[in-house]
């Protein structure tokens, strides 16, 4: 059963990312998932560093610091002096950028629309509940 639970897991993780990547590509939006992961971090978190979204996402700075930097070319991130940290600055969300967030807001809900056709909302509610204790099992250091 739990080499089923782990490919069942997988198969479900690639369809998501490959819908997504097909979405952001129907829609030429021309960035990346893990751009999005980003710009979700920025916008929820008014006061957030590069440093802040590697740790939140356990990557190495250099990586997100790359990614951070295509966004502020493509014109979704601007960079603000940080008051309470002068070595470093804070991330925020362009008017281009909110209005992509805006624009990736109706995709995930597409998508959320499409992902749980057909199923109803306990059994919904169960999985969401599944898949927080299966995440923190992996997470939490066992």
């Amino acid at each position: 059963m739990k080499a089923n639970i782990l490919e069942a897991t997988f198969h479900l993780t690639h369809a998501i990312k490959q819908q997504l990547s097909n979405q952001l590509e129907i829609k030429k939006l021309g960035i990346a998932p893990m751009h999005i992961r980003v710009l979700k971090v920025i916008n929820e978190n008014k006061s957030c560093t590069a440093m802040d979204i590697a740790a939140l996402f356990k990557r190495d700075k250099a990586q997100i610091t790359r990614l951070v930097k295509q966004l502020i070319d493509h014109g979704y991130v601007k960079k603000q002096p940080n008051p309470d940290d002068k070595r470093s600055q804070l991330l925020v969300l362009t008017s281009k950028g909110m209005a992509l967030q805006e624009s990736l807001l109706v995709v995930s809900e597409e998508m959320q629309k499409q992902i749980t056709q057909g199923i109803d909302s306990e059994d919904l509610q169960t999985f969401v509940m599944v898949a927080e204790k299966m995440t923190k099992n992996l997470t939490s250091g066992n």
